[in-house]
């Protein structure tokens, strides 16, 4: 900002960094677009038998694990939260 204000012309030296500014936002925007797209996007098909057994036993162990780690969750969370203490008579 000092930098601004040091310039004898604080109009354009406020136009430049607006504008490179502009310029870091929008391949920043892109940059980021880009890694969604690739990580988003459709897997290939499998080109042999193998390889699709292969890619449905992988991910039939991803899905088992994910409901696991859910179960635990639920299970930690319903045993700190989901009794109450019975009173006693």
């Amino acid at each position: 900002m000092s930098s601004i204000l040091n310039s004898p012309d604080i109009l354009a030296a406020l136009q430049h960094r607006k504008m490179a500014t502009g310029q870091k936002l929008k391949a920043s925007r892109a940059r980021i677009m880009d890694t969604a797209n690739r990580l988003w996007s459709p897997p290939a098909k499998a080109t042999s038998r193998a390889e699709g057994i292969s890619r449905l036993v992988s991910n039939g162990v991803l899905i088992y694990n994910g409901i696991r780690i859910f179960a635990n969750v639920v299970s930690a969370a319903r045993s700190l939260f989901g009794h109450r203490r019975r009173r006693r008579r």
